[in-house]
């Protein structure tokens, strides 16, 4: 790719901030501020590859989050075919994640077997491959796939491993323990649940997610006080999480009842 000129490297970095501020509001679920800072950004994007695909992508993420799926496909296929034209190789792959979110099954594994091939020609992308992974297993979850998601999950722990992220690692182990829950396999989830609520607090963090599964799976094997404990270490940090009590109040019930 062409060196940028001082004026061009300056537009960049305004469509970057603007896109980053749209993002930031879409989180907070300011969708119409969010798609004006990106008709801003369009504007000075003009005709550079880059900087379209940083508005794509963007725009296309604050469809999702907006629950507009279908209106969000043509982004981030765009964003897709303009990040590689311009040789934004992590943008690339970013815009195929998206695409395996916002799809069906099988586009997820059609999309995650894209990336990773472009991964492969394009290693600057590597870090990519653990959360493509991690999301193709969430997409097997869901449709009741475990045995698929399992394998995919494990994939994912060992390139964490690998690179020595010891906070992801534990969240890849987390869907790991999940995943061997919904089989039906306790022993060997509350046992890796276990190891890795340990791993946290000798790094002194909390990891309550783990801590909900150790409880579920105590509880399953009839370890009631064992679940108890869990439960209360889990609550502990997701009572005090707007997010999860507001999206998930039937497990922070589940909680509190274990928690008895």
């Amino acid at each position: 790719m062409p060196a940028k000129t001082t004026g061009e490297t300056g537009m960049s970095d305004s469509v970057s901030d603007l896109v980053g501020q749209a993002r930031r509001l879409g989180l907070a679920g300011d969708f119409a501020a969010g798609h004006a800072l990106i008709d801003q950004a369009e504007r000075l994007a003009g005709h550079d590859p880059h900087a379209r695909a940083l508005c794509a992508v963007e725009r296309g993420r604050l469809c999702n989050s907006a629950g507009e799926r279908d209106k969000a496909r043509p982004f981030f296929e765009q964003a897709w075919q303009l990040a590689r034209q311009a040789a934004a190789h992590a943008l690339a792959v970013d815009a195929a994640h998206m695409m395996a979110v916002v799809g069906s099954l099988g586009d997820a594994v059609q999309w995650t077997a894209a990336a990773l091939a472009y991964i492969d020609d394009h290693p600057q992308a590597a870090f990519w491959r653990a959360a493509l992974l991690n999301n193709l297993g969430w997409s097997y979850f869901d449709a009741g796939r475990f045995a698929d998601a399992l394998a995919i999950f494990e994939q994912a722990v060992e390139l964490r491993s690998l690179a020595g992220e010891r906070r992801e690692l534990r969240i890849a182990r987390y869907a790991v323990i999940r995943t061997l829950r919904a089989l039906d396999r306790l022993e060997e989830a509350r046992r890796l649940a276990e190891a890795t609520a340990g791993a946290a607090a000798a790094d002194g963090e909390q990891a309550p997610f783990v801590q909900e599964e150790l409880a579920e799976c105590c509880a399953r094997l009839g370890e009631f006080d064992r679940a108890r404990d869990s439960a209360r270490q889990a609550l502990a940090v997701l009572e005090h999480d707007e997010a999860f009590v507001d999206s998930q109040p039937r497990r922070l019930a589940r909680l509190r009842w274990l928690a008895r």
